[in-house]
């Protein structure tokens, strides 16, 4: 393991046979006055990185990352930790990597453009904040935005009418806002802002050091009078695997980061990020059993994600709209984690959506090639927000068949059809459920049957025995719909659960697994079958592979021929599949995962 400080730079190293423990990694940056520590194998390239915060406490920053990582996220820790603002001519203080912020590639903002920015803050949140008369000064990471303050100076107890701690809003030139109290002095607040922005927009180490080579190279050229003959020097742009690859190893620090949030004993979270570079929401939830809680974000986190999303702007597609993650994990075993890059295909849920103009602030600083159709409305809208510009998303991201108008019950079916067509149309925790035949509606997401690709559908009752406290029941009821791919793909979820030892089944539930048996089920088996019968390899219940020779599964590792499977049956919330002369199951797969309902009776068509 090696002291180091926030540039790298090694204060001395010490060599073990094992990892290090806390202590061992703390007691070393001690010896060498350092505030980071790595420790690594040698013959291997991933590091765990340890520091010191503020308070002179050590912890584990971020554990088995990659190198580049590792001092991205030592660059953020120092940032939020330790940043001392830039020093000051002739104080012989080193400067930091962050004291020169980058211009943005559209340019500077004007004063005009941050004032109306803070008017649209103001509005937006309503503030107890004037929005006429506002003033702008410039700072190099942007304008600082502010209510003017007249005062008497004739009147020597003036001052007194002045207000204490009055906001001041600060604009980036990428346009992100943030509001801090005067009561801050002016050149700290700025000074940390403008390492803010130079953090999130930094260029990648291997980038800054092939243009500082370029610049060298291209200076000793022209002071050696192009005797060197080198007329130009060009940066290659990284691929896009190395692009997205880059903002990927940037996902574990924040999950692990975001899992010292939770409380004792949590076991699962949920984490949803809807950023621009003007507005932001986020939420994170963690669980642990059948609790939940509710956690708020750090600013010092956000800063973190807004450099992941800034990396995973150089990807094809842009930044993401929103960034989900999940993180599962009990004791003595490896946390999972799951992420998913939201780009649009289907409208925002109301608490991620943000007032038009963060959207098309966000386009000025990220220009992309393709906006969806809803969004593109929504920006349009012409009032800008509200629930006119709410509606206007949802037409434009429902599906090409818009969800059936309310239809009367008790009217006797039309001619052409056989008998009365089943139609469900009820509130669910006040978002409207609709289904029939042709299509299902849940809140703003509508999918047409004839679209859907994969269907589960589970009932399960957990209970909890508790120390001294009487055991307590749940049932929960769960039915999903979707196209692939499974995880980003359109989908609509439809959660029911209810306490008690005897719950009674939702008639809601009830239709919709009966909808999905008589009018989807049918024509999914008949699809799947068709393409194993054509010599294709599909997917059934998330991983297991179905082709004419027989079933196979990376985990667990498997492969079984037709003829040596003997029986296919579902049980306690599984479909359990045996194999000729074994016991116990060889593979079993969760009702919940996509068309595992559909297994027993897939099996049957093409077993011998």
């Amino acid at each position: 393991m090696t002291a180091v400080d926030v540039s790298g730079e090694a204060f001395g190293e010490r060599v073990g046979p094992t990892a290090p423990a806390l202590a061992d990694a703390a007691e070393l940056g001690e010896l060498h006055e350092a505030d980071y520590v790595v420790a690594g194998r040698d013959d291997g390239d991933v590091v765990t990185l340890y520091g010191r915060d503020a308070d002179g406490s050590w912890s584990v920053i971020a554990a088995d990352i990659d190198v580049e990582t590792a001092e991205e996220v030592c660059l953020w820790f120092d940032l939020t930790q330790h940043y001392p603002g830039r020093p000051a001519a002739g104080s012989g203080r080193a400067g930091h990597p962050l004291d020169h912020v980058p211009t943005p590639e559209g340019g500077r903002m004007t004063a005009a453009q941050a004032v109306s920015l803070v008017v649209e803050r103001i509005r937006a949140r309503r503030l107890d904040y004037p929005t006429q008369g506002l003033a702008a000064d410039r700072f190099e990471a942007g304008w600082s935005v502010y209510a003017p303050v007249d005062v008497d100076e004739s009147d020597p107890m003036a001052f007194l009418d002045m207000p204490v701690g009055r906001s001041v809003f600060l604009v980036s030139d990428a346009g992100r806002v943030k509001e801090m109290s005067s009561a801050i002095p002016p050149r700290q607040a700025e000074e940390m802002f403008g390492a803010e922005e130079a953090y999130v927009r930094r260029a990648p180490a291997e980038e800054r050091f092939m243009a500082d080579l370029r610049d060298e190279v291209m200076r000793l050229d022209s002071a050696s009078g192009g005797s060197a003959g080198i007329s130009s020097f060009t940066v290659d742009t990284p691929d896009e695997e190395a692009v997205a690859a880059r903002a990927s190893r940037l996902i574990a620090p924040i999950a692990q980061q975001l899992a010292l949030l939770g409380p004792p004993g949590w076991d699962h979270l949920t984490a949803a990020f809807s950023f621009t570079v003007s507005g932001e929401v986020a939420r994170l939830r963690f669980r642990s059993g059948n609790r939940s809680t509710e956690v708020r974000i750090p600013e010092q986190l956000a800063v973190l994600v807004r450099r992941q999303r800034h990396l995973a702007a150089r990807m094809p597609a842009g930044p993401w709209w929103r960034l989900l993650l999940t993180v599962s994990h009990s004791a003595g075993t490896n946390a999972r984690i799951t992420t998913e890059y939201d780009y649009g295909d289907r409208p925002f849920p109301d608490d991620h959506l943000l007032a038009p103009g963060h959207y098309r602030d966000d386009l000025a600083a990220y220009p992309r090639a393709h906006t969806p159709a809803w969004l593109s409305a929504y920006i349009g809208s012409a009032d800008g927000g509200g629930p006119a510009a709410h509606t206007t998303a949802q037409a434009a991201g429902a599906a090409t068949r818009p969800a059936p108008p309310r239809q009367d019950r008790t009217a006797p079916p039309g001619p052409a059809q056989p008998g009365p067509v089943p139609v469900l149309d009820t509130l669910v925790r006040r978002r409207r459920l609709y289904a029939d035949p042709q299509v299902i509606t849940f809140g703003r997401h509508t999918l047409a049957l004839d679209q859907v690709e994969w269907v589960s559908y589970t009932a399960t009752h957990t209970a909890t025995k508790r120390f001294l406290f009487p055991t307590t029941h749940d049932t929960a009821w769960d039915f999903a719909v979707g196209k692939y791919p499974y995880y980003g793909g359109p989908v609509i979820r439809v959660h029911f659960s209810q306490a008690g030892r005897r719950a009674d089944q939702p008639d809601e539930w009830t239709f919709l697994v009966n909808l999905a048996r008589r009018y989807l089920e049918p024509r999914l088996l008949t699809d799947l079958v068709t393409q194993v019968r054509r010599g294709e390899t599909i997917t059934v219940g998330g991983s297991v592979k179905v082709d004419q020779s027989g079933i196979a599964c990376p985990k667990p590792r498997l492969s079984v021929p037709w003829e040596s499977i003997s029986a296919v049956q579902p049980h306690n919330g599984m479909i359990y599949v045996h194999q000729v002369g074994v016991e116990k199951p060889v593979l079993t797969v969760p009702l919940s995962h996509p068309n595992a309902g559909l297994i027993p009776d897939l099996f049957a068509a093409l077993m011998p």
